[in-house]
């Protein structure tokens, strides 16, 4: 009886030092996201204000890189490497339609992929796999020459574009492992 008692003290101990070590280790790692956010004048700001940040302009931030995969958006510089959960009911796409060039590309880099349509209007239709209208507006290619837009997670879509009288249409995904960045809408 004595060392089941001792035994079940020792259990208890041992996992409020887990936890407790689990919280610093945390807390430290919080510290750094935030200082590494403040460094690139980030701070305060929520996942998708960052990622619309970096992704409607072409000028670097000093350095900093940046990448969005289905569940992540992915900050680094020359000394560090953040990731930054995306919203669990949220997933990013980002497409550049273009008439004579574009770039292969899964997952999208904010700071350096590159379209061919610059500040230019689109329409813009995604509907989802059950032919529901998501999105249906008028929107604008940002100096990068994409259109970011954040969608509802977990459904096969259709994205439409026009452009004066042009046409592109492709399907995607909005799962986990899909891609993020669509180049394969050719518009003719």
């Amino acid at each position: 009886m004595k060392k089941s008692r001792s035994l079940l003290i020792f259990i208890i101990i041992a996992a409020f030092a887990i936890t407790l070590g689990a919280i610093q280790i945390n807390k430290s790692s919080n510290k750094t996201e935030a200082a590494f956010l403040e460094k690139y004048g980030l701070n305060g700001l929520s996942v998708e204000e960052i990622v619309y940040s970096l992704d409607s302009t072409k000028s670097d931030p000093g350095g900093l890189t940046s990448s969005i995969t289905s569940e992540y958006l992915v900050l680094r510089d020359n000394s560090e490497e953040i990731k930054l959960a995306l919203p669990k009911d949220k997933f990013y796409l980002s497409f550049a339609p273009y008439i004579t060039q574009t770039h292969p590309c899964g997952t999208h880099s904010l700071t350096s992929c590159q379209g061919e349509l610059v500040n230019q209007t689109v329409n813009v239709m995604i509907t989802d796999g059950k032919g529901n209208v998501i999105i249906n507006s008028d929107m604008t290619t940002m100096e990068n020459g994409f259109v970011g837009v954040w969608l509802p997670r977990n459904m096969n879509a259709t994205v439409e574009v026009l452009y004066n009288d042009l046409t592109a249409q492709t399907s995607f995904t909005t799962f986990s492992e899909s891609n993020t960045c669509l180049t394969t809408l050719p518009l003719s």
